[in-house]
């Protein structure tokens, strides 16, 4: 089959030598339908995070149909509609009775398995099927189902450790793709006001499409100073979706009042540093909570975000901005997640 390869630091290319997956038993191969750049392929690409993908395709949002399972497999057909988690887990972890079954995960970026790869390629294997696919509803569309794969399911889960009471001051710090669905996110916990830091207009209309309050432009001057201002005091939660600059951190803890939560779920792939001054946590004693957060995994999360999309709860569709045909394209969509278009939030692909 073909795929869009990582070969090394800053190198990515076409192969059609790559093995068909044939699934064993449990796991399932499907046909991607449309996939997804992320920034954290796009950091992947430059760093080479993970050494154990190198050789294999690269991408991990993807929708598509099922091409064929293995013996035991009993939630899916070939031909279903399905999406893949961005996070696949290892189910059989004991680690699930605690809760954090996603710290075991059976992502192709971390495996070794020669046969497991991204999904920038014509075939997609995922192991343990019938927990690591997610059925999509009829009138669920492609572009609402793959948003939901790894978007949705990261904003949604940073909202959950934000423990928001209804009516309470909620600041999403960096609006790309995911702060922009963390922003309904925190609405439907029962947010009041929600503040949006960014600094590109198509951003800027996209929040306040999703119900933002009020918007700060970080390149007006300091992010905690106009925050404070314009909150008349500290926010009662922030969670930081940005990740090109992780003083944001410091940022976040600074403007939470005591007693408030701060969620990070920016990936910060490089070895980088920050500095929490003593004010911003008032001088260690601030009972301010803060936690970084991984996506959350699995099939029943995912069904229940596209269960709010197929039911006018939110709309994951609204941060797809580019759409692009054919899987030649999937160079051009990654260049554009990696900022070479200001005006592009997120882009997909349909292979076809």
């Amino acid at each position: 089959m073909k795929g869009y390869v990582l070969e090394g630091v800053g190198e990515a290319k076409w192969s059609d030598d790559i093995p068909d997956p044939v699934p064993e038993a449990g796991e399932i191969v499907i046909r991607p339908v449309i996939v997804a750049p992320c920034t954290s392929d796009v950091h992947i690409l430059e760093t080479m995070a993970y050494p154990t993908l190198k050789g294999k395709p690269l991408g991990h949002e993807v929708a598509g149909v099922v091409q064929a399972v293995g013996e035991g497999v009993h939630g899916f057909q070939e031909g279903d509609r399905v999406a893949v988690p961005s996070l696949p887990v290892n189910w059989g972890n004991p680690m699930i009775e605690e809760g954090y079954d996603k710290y075991d995960s059976l992502s192709p970026y971390s495996s070794a398995d020669p046969r497991l790869g991204g999904c920038f390629s014509d075939y997609y294997l995922v192991q343990q099927g019938d927990m690591n696919l997610a059925r999509v509803p009829d009138d669920v569309t492609w572009e609402q189902a793959v948003a939901c794969t790894d978007m949705a399911t990261t904003a949604f889960e940073g909202v959950n450790h934000l423990n928001l009471k209804y009516g309470q001051t909620v600041v999403v710090y960096g609006i790309g793709a995911v702060g922009l669905l963390a922003i309904p996110a925190a609405i439907l916990k029962g947010a009041g006001r929600v503040i949006g830091i960014g600094s590109r207009q198509v951003c800027f209309d996209a929040a306040t499409g999703y119900g933002a309050s009020d918007l700060v432009n970080y390149r007006n001057g300091d992010v905690v100073e106009q925050v404070l201002e314009l909150n008349d005091g500290p926010v009662d939660a922030v969670i930081v979706c940005g990740g090109s600059n992780i003083s944001a951190i410091a940022d976040a803890v600074a403007m939470v009042r005591p007693g408030g939560y701060v969620s990070n779920v920016a990936v910060f792939m490089a070895d980088r540093e920050f500095v929490l001054p003593n004010s911003a946590w008032s001088y260690g004693v601030g009972d301010k909570t803060v936690c970084g957060v991984s996506t959350r995994g699995g099939r029943a999360f995912l069904e229940r975000l596209m269960g709010l999309a197929q039911y006018g709860r939110f709309a994951p569709e609204g941060i797809v901005t580019h759409t692009f045909h054919g899987m030649d394209k999937i160079p051009d969509a990654l260049a554009m997640m990696g900022g070479n278009d200001r005006s592009a939030i997120k882009p997909v692909v349909y292979l076809d």
